[in-house]
């Protein structure tokens, strides 16, 4: 039985698109409707139903997944021990969110570079969600993403700090004796779809029904970018709900203010990586966890709280 062949069924059922999955395997889609047809001749049996407009599973190519997944997983796990050695060498590629990356990521790349002399770190900065595909597409090799959001049975994921939420305004936006005016400005928020978004979301139409207002009184705008915010609330754009730390500078120096608000729950980043990985890896991951830990106390909780 050609591995191969199995390695393409299991990608395809967890992705559900040919095209999609041919990009990923660098080849074309008629290869892998061929690859499929071939797995099912060998096994005589349908894995797939083609006529519907989205690609599904039979009832026996259902049956069939879970030992796939295990002749796969057991096929790497035979590459990895062949191909590697208990050293923790070669290129390493990192996703981040845009968050770890004013944050936690200074202090990551000193400690690699001070333990794992031979490790060269690749990073990508995305959204978590393009990040997690990525992942289990094995186009990156751990990632630090919103925590809270993974339901991968395939991929470990590890909490490693939340940093405190805050609604910062620019001193003067708003009046320090009543800050739900804030309610009457531009809310900006973490991208919408998103954990942290939909906390924060929820907390302002609560405050804002208390004090009488409907959800079309509110101007909300998620963005995509931590940067984003951080320079539309220091030109006085709007008020913004975020980490309190990555605007700390501009905190210390009274430019920027703390609403005395109630705030949402905490920011969570955690580390994600596929189960049974290379020893490079898990060393990498190793080096996250304590960097991140450093990070953490040198900050104080007021900022930032370790959860590893």
């Amino acid at each position: 039985m050609n591995t191969r062949f199995v390695e393409t069924f299991v990608i395809l059922a967890r992705v559900g698109n040919v095209r999609r999955v041919a990009e990923q395997l660098h080849a074309t889609p008629g290869t892998i409707s061929m690859r499929v047809n071939a797995l099912e001749k060998e096994l005589g049996v349908t894995l797939f139903d083609w006529d519907h407009k989205k690609l599904q599973l039979t009832a026996e190519g259902a049956r069939l997944l879970r030992d796939a997944e295990a002749l796969v997983e057991a096929t790497r796990a035979l590459e990895r021990t062949a191909q590697s050695s208990t050293a923790a060498v070669g290129r390493i590629r990192i996703g981040l969110i845009e968050t770890a990356v004013h944050t936690c990521l200074p202090d990551l790349m000193k400690s690699v570079a001070q333990h794992l002399p031979e490790v060269q770190l690749e990073l990508k900065v995305d959204l978590t969600s393009h990040l997690a595909e990525q992942l289990m597409q094995r186009k990156l090799d751990l990632i630090l993403r919103v925590g809270g959001e993974n339901q991968n049975p395939y991929v470990v994921s590890e909490d490693l700090m939340e940093l405190p939420m805050h609604w910062i305004a620019r001193r003067g936006l708003v009046r320090a004796r009543d800050p739900l005016q804030a309610l009457q400005k531009q809310l900006l928020m973490l991208m919408s779809g998103t954990l942290p978004f939909e906390a924060s979301a929820a907390l302002v139409q609560q405050l804002a029904a208390q004090q009488g207002m409907v959800s079309s009184d509110l101007r909300i705008t998620g963005s995509p970018s931590l940067a984003a915010m951080v320079s539309m609330v220091r030109e006085g754009v709007g008020v913004a709900i975020m980490p309190g730390i990555v605007v700390k500078d501009g905190l210390e120096r009274g430019e920027l203010v703390q609403l005395a608000l109630p705030i949402p729950e905490p920011f969570r980043i955690s580390v994600c990586y596929p189960r049974n990985v290379v020893p490079s890896v898990s060393k990498v991951v190793e080096e996250v966890r304590k960097a991140t830990r450093i990070y953490c106390r040198r900050l104080g909780e007021q900022w930032v709280r370790s959860t590893g």
